[in-house]
């Protein structure tokens, strides 16, 4: 899995992205063999002013082409990240139970030949 920190001029984004490698790792490792990359954006949507108002935006690209796209707000920025990894963890692991279903629900293809 390779990361891409994104931020905008307003973030000071040193030492960042390895506590962000650190996080993903951590969090996305179980499924990290089904995610190709994952690009991570990062905004102070209204200055210093203060507020709920830390995004992180995840932008994932898994190996089978799909892309999934989760965002977070909170006050800082570690729970922001944290947040939406956990938001893309649970999307991925639905996904994962999704195909596996639809895997099993699936005529074998010896069955389609001799029903023809």
């Amino acid at each position: 899995m390779r990361i891409a920190l994104l931020t905008r001029r307003d973030v000071d984004s040193e030492g960042i992205l390895e506590a962000l490698e650190r996080r993903a790792h951590r969090l996305l490792g179980r499924v990290s063999d089904r995610i190709a990359d994952l690009a991570v954006g990062l905004a102070d949507l209204n200055g210093p002013k203060g507020g709920v108002d830390r995004e992180c935006q995840l932008q994932a690209r898994l190996h089978d082409g799909r892309t999934l796209i989760v965002r977070a707000r909170s006050t800082d920025f570690g729970r922001a990240i944290d947040g939406a990894m956990h938001k893309l963890l649970s999307r991925v692991l639905k996904l994962r139970k999704k195909t596996a279903g639809l895997r099993r629900q699936a005529v074998p293809l010896g069955r389609l030949a001799a029903s023809a």
